[in-house]
């Protein structure tokens, strides 16, 4: 299992206790080419796929333990690293994947390895466990190239046999390091807590980890934060069979192009989910080290509908789950064919047919969730799949298949909200600016 061309990686997909990772063996030169140590913290990415780091937070590294393992490298012919090197992969820097048989092909993109190539690049693929092993890779590299250099530019000015011979070594040395296969485990599109969840528990079965070192190396906090509520709330809303999200977030080892692909990945849901907890990415971040009850205060020229913020600040995680689940339980059995197929329900392995199996149907379903729930001045004790087909089922008419009229874009997306929330909705009262019938009709003649 190698690179098989300069942006495509080769391995196995495991599952251990319903999670998926993929297994593959590098070299040491091709592992180089696509990730390397970095202090900097990616906490997400903006609206043109740039990461955005933690300006608070340098995941630094323990210096006495890297010149340790470079000496290593450099002294002994016969090291070895045995244990896995273990990696994470945004969804978002993936430009297709491939099932083959055993084994799973993912290509990515261009711009992985043109930025590894600068001196302050952006590193895509990031390390969640091994980074003292990668950077002390990255110095016995360092060494040797100097000492080359300073060999080749010393026999230039007065040729030495033991020189000669000492640069022959150091060559081979290099050459052989750069040889070394790693055992790499890649995790695809994890959110930082689960990466930070990963490295614990890959620790703590060798010894003892800090939670505090745990999440300081992360950039996170030991409390609570609306990033760590909502990724157990996707824990749960993938893990229960019953859950319309069982086995939908998950990113697995099938095929992936940019046309199919599974509808969601768990970094995106678990955004979506931040979203209506923080006023926007780079507030989230400020709202990981406040405490719950701060977040009840708000700007007061913020407009912004936070129906997840309460129940964060209040402690009732619980309320944010069961919205979800009832909601889309009722999004898939409200929205049916007429051979009595559920449109919502997805073959992983397939191409989406219909809009709500995408991802920009899911966002259309979670805005129009936002509007039922601040017009129906939701009482929790309310919460049942029964509350939310009442108003979804006046929008069951819709034909979602139709791709002319719901493409799977920003547009059908927006096409998708409008034409729900007007079937829903038929005049929001006579209080109100409505255009929703304007805007609908300005987006279907484009």
């Amino acid at each position: 299992m190698e690179v098989l061309d300069k942006n495509t990686i080769e391995g196995i997909p495991v599952t251990q206790n319903k999670q998926d990772f993929i297994l593959g063996v590098f070299s040491i030169k091709q592992v180089l080419e696509f990730t390397k140590y970095t202090e900097r913290i990616i906490v997400g990415f903006d609206e043109k796929e740039n990461p955005i780091y933690n300006s608070q937070i340098q995941r630094f590294v323990e210096r006495p333990r890297v010149e340790k393992i470079a000496d290593f490298l450099f002294e002994d012919p016969d090291a070895t690293f045995p244990t896995n090197i273990v990696l994470h992969v945004p969804i978002s820097i993936i430009e297709e994947q491939i099932r083959e048989k055993r084994f799973v092909k993912i290509r990515l993109k261009e711009k992985v390895y043109d930025e590894i190539a600068k001196v302050n690049g952006d590193v895509y693929v990031t390390i969640i466990d091994g980074q003292h092993r990668i950077h002390g890779i990255e110095v016995a590299i360092e060494r040797l190239t100097e000492m080359i250099d300073s060999a080749v530019k010393t026999n230039r000015t007065s040729f030495s046999s033991e020189i000669d011979k000492k640069l022959r070594f150091y060559k081979q040395r290099l050459e052989d390091l750069k040889n070394i296969n790693l055992v790499v485990s890649f995790f695809i599109d994890k959110s930082l807590e689960y990466q930070a969840m990963i490295f614990s528990t890959i620790n703590r079965t060798q010894k003892r980890v800090s939670p505090d070192l745990v999440y300081s190396l992360f950039g996170l906090d030991t409390s609570d934060t609306p990033q760590k509520t909502a990724l157990q709330v996707v824990l749960s809303l993938n893990g229960h069979t019953s859950s319309p999200f069982y086995k939908r977030i998950k990113f697995y080892g099938g095929d992936y192009s940019n046309q199919v692909s599974p509808p969601l990945s768990q970094a995106s849901m678990v955004k979506s989910i931040v979203a209506l907890i923080s006023e926007n990415l780079r507030e989230a971040e400020k709202d990981r080290y406040k405490s719950r009850k701060e977040l009840l205060r708000r700007s007061a020229s913020s407009g912004k509908k936070l129906l997840f913020r309460k129940y964060y600040a209040t402690n009732r995680d619980n309320i944010i789950s069961d919205i979800l689940y009832y909601y889309f339980s009722s999004v898939r059995d409200t929205f049916q064919t007429g051979e009595g197929k559920s449109y919502w329900d997805y073959d992983n392995q397939k191409k989406p047919e219909n809009i709500l199996q995408t991802s920009v149907g899911y966002e259309a379903l979670l805005k129009l969730l936002v509007d039922i729930l601040t017009s129906s001045g939701l009482n929790e004790n309310e919460i049942s799949k029964t509350f939310f087909e009442n108003f979804l089922s006046k929008a069951a008419g819709l034909d979602f298949s139709n791709q002319q009229i719901f493409p799977f874009s920003t547009k059908g997306k927006n096409i998708l909200y409008l034409s729900m929330s007007l079937e829903i909705w038929e005049n929001l009262g006579p209080n109100k600016n409505d255009d929703r019938k304007q805007k609908l009709a300005e987006l279907l003649q484009k």
